[in-house]
């Protein structure tokens, strides 16, 4: 599976290898809703996927990866990074998208007679940020060092590079699994009932009526925000 996602003058990032391991799960999420029965799992588990999508790496607004997946950002040289962002005050720094970083898988990049090298950890680069899963990594020159000179050409330079919460080396902040439950909650009204009908009548039987309620939506919307203030990296 192939994603692609412009980051800006940083280059494009292609995902690789998607996600697999679940952020919150259809039984934890009901626990969390105090929901008991199965009438309701498909509405629920469909509203668990929309949540996460939005909120996890490049089709969320949260900038982060919520579950190990592989990604490879593609650059033209090594000079095509975030000028806007140099982090850890490192002017030859390359931001990664989608923090929390797990481990960097290769290097490369095309020389200037075309030739595919691959760049060594610790002898020609380091990583900035590892094991800071607030932040947003990158990886960098060895001390005093320099970038290789590559062709200047579409995805010359690629680093590929795993990122998520693995619950081993990233633990994934409570408060992201709160979100997501708390999301669902939102959501699933909206996904039990014809948004169009105002009231359900049966002859003989008796009717329900629908009620709206936008300050109970925007109290839930407002802790989720809360909850992810301090976790966006936009």
């Amino acid at each position: 599976m192939f994603r692609n996602n412009d980051i800006s003058d940083g280059g494009r990032a292609v995902l690789i290898e998607p996600p697999t391991d679940d952020v919150v799960t259809l039984a934890d999420c009901k626990a969390m809703l105090g929901i008991s029965g199965a009438d309701q799992d498909l509405s629920i588990q469909a509203a668990i996927y929309a949540a996460v999508d939005n909120l996890d790496a490049a089709s969320g607004w949260l900038g982060r990866a919520l579950r190990e997946q592989t990604w490879e950002l593609q650059l033209r040289s090594f000079n095509d990074r975030r000028r806007r962002v140099a982090p850890y005050n490192n002017p030859l720094a390359i931001p990664l998208p989608y923090a929390p970083l797990l481990s960097i898988v290769s290097v490369k990049y095309f020389d200037v007679a075309g030739v595919d090298r691959t760049l060594v950890l610790g002898s020609d680069y380091r990583i900035l940020g590892l094991g800071a899963p607030l932040e947003r990594q990158a990886i960098a020159p060895v001390y005093q060092g320099n970038w290789p000179i590559a062709r200047v050409d579409d995805a010359s330079v690629r680093v590929r590079f795993s990122c998520g919460y693995d619950e081993i080396q990233n633990i994934m902040p409570r408060q992201l699994t709160q979100a997501v439950c708390l999301a669902v909650r939102d959501l699933l009204p909206l996904m039990t009932r014809d948004q169009m009908l105002l009231e359900d009548r049966v002859e003989g039987i008796g009717s329900q009526r629908y009620q709206n309620n936008p300050e109970f939506a925007a109290v839930t919307r407002n802790a989720i925000a809360g909850l992810l203030s301090n976790l966006s990296l936009y």
